[in-house]
C-alpha cells in the first residue's frame, strides 16, 4: 500500500512538473513571437502546441486560445483577413467547449469578447452590433475576475482601438491599462510577458497621441530596459519620438 502511494505521488509530481514546463516553454515562445511581429512564427507555435494539447483540460484548452489569440491580432493588424477568419472560426470553437463545461470561466468569456472584437476587422459594416456584444462579454469577465490583468488589458484594448463613434476612448483605456501593468509588477510576473510589453507600447503611444512627449520617451525607455530587443520600439518608435522632440 506504501509503494503504491508513492507511486501515485511521484507519478502526480511528474505529471505537475511537465505541465509547468510546457506552460514556461510556451510562455518564452509567445513572447519572442510578439517582439518578431512575424505571422509565421505564432502560426507554427500555435500549430504545434494544438497537437500537443489535452482538448479535455481547461487549462490547455485556455492557453490554446490565448496562441490563437496573439496569432489572430497580428493577423488582423497586417489585414491578412482570410487567415485571420479561419483562426476566429478554430479559437471560437474552443472557447465554446470551454463554455459549454465552465459557463462562467472569466478568461473564457474574455476571450470570447475578444474575437467578437476580432470579427469587426472582416465585416466593418457589423460594428455597432459586434462591438456592443464584445463589450458586454469583456465587461461580465471582469465582473467575475476584476484583478485579472489580462481581462483588464483586453477591456483596455476594447477602448482604446475602436475610435469614439464606436465607444472608443483612449483616456479611459489607460486606466485599466494602468491598473493591469500595477498588478503584473506587485505580482513581479514581468519576465517574458508579452502582454505585459503590448499594454505599456499603448500607454506610450496613448502618451505620444497627446502630445505628452516626456512621457511617452519614459515609457519608451521603460520598454527598452525591459526588453533591449524591442525592435518595434528601438528601431522605430523611440527614435521616431526623439526626432519629434528636436
Amino acid at each position: 500500500m506504501t509503494i503504491r502511494i508513492v507511486f501515485v505521488l511521484l507519478l502526480t509530481l511528474s505529471v505537475t512538473l511537465q505541465t509547468t514546463a510546457q506552460s514556461v516553454s510556451l510562455r518564452s515562445q509567445t513572447y519572442n513571437a510578439y517582439l518578431s511581429a512575424d505571422p509565421a512564427k505564432w502560426e507554427a507555435l500555435t500549430a504545434a502546441y494544438e497537437n500537443k494539447a489535452r482538448h479535455n483540460v481547461l487549462g490547455d484548452l485556455l492557453q490554446l486560445v490565448h496562441c490563437y489569440y496573439g496569432y489572430t491580432m497580428l493577423l488582423v493588424e497586417k489585414k491578412q483577413d482570410d487567415k485571420a477568419a479561419k483562426c476566429i472560426e478554430k479559437a471560437e470553437s474552443y472557447i465554446d467547449k470551454i463554455l459549454a463545461s465552465f459557463p462562467n470561466n472569466a478568461l473564457a468569456i474574455d476571450y470570447k469578447g475578444v474575437f467578437i472584437s476580432y470579427r469587426i476587422s472582416l465585416n466593418k459594416l457589423k460594428a455597432p452590433l459586434l462591438g456592443k456584444k464584445s463589450r458586454q462579454a469583456i465587461a461580465r469577465a471582469l465582473e467575475l475576475e476584476p484583478d485579472s490583468p489580462q481581462i483588464l488589458c483586453d477591456k483596455g484594448n476594447s477602448l482604446f482601438y475602436p475610435p469614439s463613434l464606436f465607444g472608443g476612448n483612449k483616456k479611459e483605456a489607460l486606466v485599466y491599462y494602468k491598473k493591469a501593468i500595477s498588478i503584473i509588477e506587485q505580482k513581479h510576473d514581468t519576465d517574458q510577458n508579452w502582454i505585459y510589453l503590448k499594454m505599456l507600447l499603448n500607454e506610450a503611444r496613448y502618451y505620444e497621441s497627446e502630445d505628452n512627449l516626456t512621457q511617452a520617451k519614459r515609457v519608451y525607455e521603460k520598454i527598452l530596459n525591459i526588453e533591449p530587443s524591442f525592435r518595434l520600439v528601438k528601431d522605430k518608435l523611440y527614435p521616431e519620438l526623439l526626432k519629434k522632440m528636436k
